[in-house]
């Protein structure tokens, strides 16, 4: 009877420790990168970022050249031109700063555009994970892309199931 209570106890405990870890993981990089619209507006967001940042790039070489022109010719200018030259090149480079941050600042130009081109993507996967983990028993899928994990059973990984879902 003892042995018997005691079988009892510890397959039930056992059961709640098997229930307990019903878990997955998956590898969101891998998941975009097999999606071809998504590597599109990677490819789009890049081309931008290299676009703004060529004008970034040539405003400074300009302002770069006014100092050198105000180096050659400050021998010659009275103390006021030489203020004003300054004052110049200081606004110049203050505008360049600015508009750099307009741009690649956490609220610029470029986070916006990657906001609005890559988070269709983003709530695409995350539904189908969500979906697909709600569907197999799930209690929690763990991101391997974004989580460091120094192991992991390959057969908890259901990342190919969850390109199939997304496609």
């Amino acid at each position: 009877m003892k042995k018997s209570i005691i079988l009892t106890i510890a397959m039930a405990m056992a059961a709640l420790c098997a229930s307990a870890q019903n878990y997955a993981v998956v590898n969101s990089q891998k998941i975009y990168q097999s999606m071809e619209e998504y590597a599109a507006a990677v490819e789009e967001i890049d081309e931008l970022a290299t676009a703004y940042q060529k004008n970034i790039d040539e405003a400074y070489e300009k302002v770069e050249e006014m100092y050198q022109n105000y180096m050659v010719a400050k021998g010659g200018l009275t103390f006021e031109e030489q203020q004003a030259e300054e004052q110049n090149i200081i606004q110049n480079e203050q505008k360049i700063t600015s508009y750099q941050q307009n741009v690649f600042g956490t609220d610029g130009v470029l986070t916006k555009k990657q906001e609005e081109l890559l988070k269709p993507f983003h709530e695409k996967v995350a539904k189908s994970i969500s979906t697909y983990a709600e569907l197999m028993g799930y209690q929690m899928v763990i991101d391997i892309a974004t989580t460091a994990l120094p192991y992991y059973s390959p057969a908890i990984d259901i990342t190919e199931e969850i390109i199939k879902l997304v496609k």
